[in-house]
């Protein structure tokens, strides 16, 4: 008991618990008795979210609440804030700070003075909240209180708030004017004043396009602390640089200059999109900067067989990448810039490679830029996929040795486009056996020779027992991955002359039965047995697109897969939503949820 004691009379030690804790857990501690409600207390407060719109007016007009949120405004670290809390805030800290004269918090000229109609508590005052390391705030949030309070306003009120926290490390903001040049430049330089500032996230409202320039008018008025920079929005021609008028309300702040110093601590970089495309210059200029860049959101290129222009300067001045993201193209681009980058960077050094909306229109330099680093990746995406070649998948499967993630998604909803077949998947070893989370797009044929004669037992022809042969073969592939956590494989039909199925209404032949001898029926369900550390199947594993011919779940897959697969948690056996629906559930599966009650049986 003295040790438990003396635990919680060291302030750092019970600070400690905090990563462990959620809040409902400290709020236990604090109404357990005095010595843990002094303790845990200001741990209680480290971390407030009211996000939540609902939650912020409940707290606003409830005088108790509002009571000990003042009271401990000096514990809060941690903030997750809307609108109406911020402007909220700022008008109870301008009553506070008039009540209490004099004051070192300083009121710049651009301040906009705010009312409140009878929505607000007329007693609303607080006194500086100056102690926040973590800030996210989104002002899309639509107000009741009245239109007047501008866009403009919320974002100036915003930067006056954030100025008088100046340790703050992490900043997200969603909402902001930035099409405004004076919320530009008092944006600017409110930031450049965070000198401990490392992440920083900014989103104008609604995405809405922003001027060309403003990314590197806020990139470089950015600390030399910086770590990580995001501007989510789009590019459209504007000025480079927002000018002032001599009546301006930032008159006395002086220019927003824009710093040409490297950013010394800058890892993960994300640019505006531009799919009118970036000028291979500007990016330059910009990635100069940037020495130790780790993660790049490669941004679209307004003419990219200049791209080598780029992808020389970042291998002169940015050595250290190892993460390349594509967002979706414009028109088609990226394809040679990103791959010219993966080509001059050094070999064995990209782990993590995304593509979104990846259409194969360079397959043989894409294989060679892919080898070039397949003893490094861990991670390739190609989400929204709209063409990729067995060439290019097979070289990721049997190349890359050290990847966990590979996903392929998309082209379930373009049979056409799927180039990856049954006898491809299997002619070759995969050496990708780290891999934890698996989703692929596959042909699988038909088996429609096979039938069933009077005794229950299938009959198959040359072609059908050569391609159950393959998908042996395939299972085994499977079943090598021993470190699967999720596996997604999505079967399509494209015989020709035949109509088209979606993947739920494929099944993939034998994989989830058991085989039969008496009645020569196939089932490889048990060359998966290694899987035991599986979380989710999805893809073609519907239990309404099973047959006799295919193969069915019944009984002993069901006590297969709950002796053998303990670790899953879900599995594409019904629709989504189909306790919504009442949609009856199979025989097999109703005793697999008697068995396996934490199971869901389907992907929502």
């Amino acid at each position: 008991m003295a040790a438990c004691t003396s635990f919680f009379h060291i302030p750092e030690l019970v600070a400690s618990l905090a990563p462990f804790l959620d809040t409902k857990d400290i709020a236990h501690l604090v109404k357990t008795n005095r010595l843990l409600s002094h303790a845990c207390g200001p741990l209680f407060w480290s971390n407030i979210d009211i996000h939540n719109p609902d939650t912020a007016l409940a707290l606003i007009h409830s005088p108790s609440a509002l009571q000990a949120l003042t009271e401990n405004l000096g514990n809060i670290r941690s903030l997750a804030a809307e609108t109406n809390f911020i402007a909220h805030y700022v008008i109870g800290l301008l009553s506070f700070l008039d009540s209490h004269p004099p004051t070192n918090v300083p009121r710049p000229k651009w301040l906009p003075s705010l009312t409140t109609n009878k929505i607000c508590p007329a007693t609303l005052s607080f006194p500086p909240l100056t102690n926040l390391t973590q800030l996210y705030c989104s002002l899309s949030i639509n107000l009741p209180c009245g239109p007047q309070w501008s866009a403009d306003q919320l974002s100036l009120q915003l930067c006056w708030f954030v100025s008088l926290n100046p340790g703050l490390q992490d900043l997200s903001v969603d909402g902001l004017r930035l099409g405004d040049d004076l919320v530009l430049r008092v944006v600017a330089r409110t930031i450049s004043r965070l000198h401990r500032l490392k992440h920083l996230t900014l989103a104008p409202a609604h995405k809405a396009h922003v001027g060309h320039g403003v990314a590197e008018i806020l990139l470089f008025n950015c600390p030399k602390s910086i770590e990580s920079f995001i501007l989510d929005s789009e590019i459209v021609s504007g000025p480079t640089l927002p000018g002032r008028m001599p009546n301006d309300k930032d008159r006395d702040d002086g220019p927003v200059v824009v710093r040409k110093a490297p950013l010394i601590n800058l890892k993960d970089l994300r640019l505006p999109e531009h799919y009118a495309g970036f000028r291979v210059q500007d990016l330059c200029s910009i990635m100069e900067q940037c020495p130790a860049i780790e993660s790049w959101v490669v941004p679209c290129v307004k003419n990219e067989e200049t791209g080598q222009e780029l992808s020389d300067t970042l291998q002169r001045h940015c050595p250290r990448i190892r993460e390349l993201t594509v967002r979706a193209p414009g028109r088609e681009q990226h394809g040679p810039t990103v791959i010219s980058v993966m080509e001059k960077m050094p070999s064995q050094q990209l782990e993590v490679f995304s593509f979104k909306s990846y259409r194969e229109f360079l397959p043989d330099r894409m294989t060679m830029a892919l080898q070039r680093h397949s003893d490094s990746l861990r991670v390739i995406r190609f989400d929204n996929c709209c063409r990729i070649g067995r060439q290019t998948i097979m070289t990721i499967l049997t190349g890359c040795k050290a990847l966990e993630e590979l996903v392929i998604d998309g082209l379930a909803h373009f049979p056409s486009r799927v180039d990856l077949s049954l006898e491809d998947a299997v002619e070759f070893k995969w050496e990708s056996t780290r891999l934890r989370h698996l989703q692929l797009v596959m042909t699988f044929g038909d088996f429609e020779e096979g039938c069933m004669n009077d005794e229950g037992s299938c009959s198959w022809s040359e072609n059908d027992l050569h391609r159950w042969s393959l998908v042996e073969k395939f299972a085994r592939q499977i079943g090598s991955l021993r470190a699967l956590e999720v596996l997604d494989i999505r079967a399509l039909n494209v015989a020709t002359g035949k109509s088209v199925s979606r993947y739920h209404q494929v099944p993939i032949p034998g994989l989830m039965t058991l085989e039969d001898r008496s009645k020569n029926r196939f089932g490889f369900l048990d060359r998966l047995k290694e899987l035991d550390k599986l979380r989710e199947l999805g893809g073609s594993f519907r239990v309404s697109a099973m047959t006799a011919v295919t193969g069915t779940m019944g009984a002993r897959e069901v006590a297969w897969l709950s002796e053998n697969w303990s670790s899953l948690r879900a599995a594409e056996f019904m629709p989504p939503n189909h306790e919504l629906s009442m949609m009856p559930v199979p025989e097999c599966l109703q005793e697999l949820q008697i068995n396996r009650p934490d199971l869901r049986l389907s992907l929502q």
